[in-house]
């Protein structure tokens, strides 16, 4: 299934290609909020989870019981 283009998604995607640490869901709202004010904390969920599902993200669980994501 071919993913319709989202801007939301490549910002997510383009600031974790940017860190060498694995950042929490959290992190990485408030930095993309930076350059996108309006995005939600929802859409950093949602866009993570399709991410992490289609096996272009890692979601890794490093056992403080928070996931945290890595692009590498």
């Amino acid at each position: 299934m071919a993913l319709k283009k989202s801007k939301q998604r490549d910002m997510i995607k383009s600031f974790l290609m940017g860190r060498k640490d694995h950042p929490t869901a959290d992190v990485i709202y408030m930095n993309v909020r930076q350059e996108n004010p309006n995005i939600s904390l929802g859409t950093v969920y949602r866009n993570l989870t399709l991410l992490s599902d289609i096996g272009e993200i890692q979601r890794l669980r490093v056992g403080d019981g928070v996931d945290h994501f890595d692009a590498d």
